[in-house]
């Protein structure tokens, strides 16, 4: 059954990374470059901290790993078809900062297991650009169908990370369902605002 999860996650992550590519190419979503690129510093830091405490065990990791193939599309397609400008703001400049201060705490205690928590905290914070860029524009600006399958491998990734009691696996998993929810319930709010408008 595990086994099963993993393809199933990788499967379904890769769809969601298709799908939200395919939706920034037909400009049908304006996603906010800053976010992704902050996920994919995030992303990398938490695999090498992950593959460094859980001894390289990435099929209960498997989001975590997938993550650094669907994220690295899609940033690869907004620098291809989307806004391409980055501009960082200032809380965003201080992430990256935490991002080196990171690395550098990894490196000098060689404490991988709490440097990728760490990475945890970096990645939620990573959703704010996203958010910023919703409240700001006071309208859904993100792919429905892209955030529903990434919520779904999310999902699916929680079994085999909880089989083996996997813990930074279950945190990485746990973290990014309750990160999109919360992105999925600002999107449904400015969505059902601006029905209730017209």
């Amino acid at each position: 059954m595990k086994d099963v999860c993993a393809w199933l996650v990788g499967f379904v992550a890769i769809a969601f990374a298709a799908r939200y590519v395919l939706e920034v190419k037909r400009g049908k979503v304006a996603p906010a470059l800053s976010t992704w690129l902050i996920f994919l510093v995030g992303v990398c830091l938490s695999f090498v901290t992950y593959a460094v405490a859980e001894k390289r065990d990435f099929r209960s990791g498997i989001l975590n790993t997938i993550d650094l193939v669907s994220i690295s599309s899609i940033v690869a397609g907004i620098l291809i078809w989307g806004a391409r400008n980055v501009r960082f703001k200032p809380f965003e400049k201080w992430y990256l900062a935490g991002s080196g201060l990171l690395i550098a705490y990894g490196v000098y205690t060689g404490d991988a297991w709490n440097s990728n928590i760490l990475a945890q905290v970096l990645l939620g914070m990573a959703y704010f650009p996203t958010w910023q860029n919703l409240v700001t524009r006071k309208r859904n600006t993100e792919s429905w169908s892209g955030w529903m399958l990434n919520l779904l491998a999310c999902v699916l990734a929680l079994y085999p990370a909880f089989a083996d009691g996997n813990n930074l696996a279950a945190i990485y998993a746990c973290r990014a369902v309750t990160l999109i929810v919360c992105t999925m319930l600002l999107m449904a709010y400015y969505e059902f605002k601006s029905k209730k408008s017209k």
